[in-house]
């Protein structure tokens, strides 16, 4: 799939979700690597990881059509599961009406 397509299916899929996308989310992992044709590696007792959706994810970021905001993965419980940090990512309020896209 092409830079701009995946952008644009990023944007959009975000633009949906009113809250944000984490990057490590699996569902969201599985729907753009479902969507998009790119690999993703599966460890064991881990989240699986894409790295073309982190990619893309800094992209967008540095292009300035996103925000990102770091998080932390805590268990039902309320306890920290991991030391290591994840990223919540919201689209910027001037990109959400906006047809322009990254790609160049």
């Amino acid at each position: 799939m092409l830079s701009k397509l995946r952008y644009r299916w990023l944007l959009n899929r975000l633009r949906h979700q009113s809250v944000g996308l984490e990057e490590c989310n699996p569902d969201l992992v599985a729907e753009y690597a479902k969507a998009t044709g790119a690999k993703v590696i599966y460890r064991v007792n881990e989240q699986p990881h894409c790295p073309q959706l982190s990619r893309d994810f800094d992209k967008l970021v540095k292009h300035k059509l996103m925000k990102r905001r770091r998080s932390y993965l805590y268990d039902l419980s309320g306890f920290m599961v991991a030391p290591r940090s994840t990223y919540v990512y919201r689209v910027e309020p001037k990109m959400i009406h906006s047809t322009t896209w990254v790609d160049r």
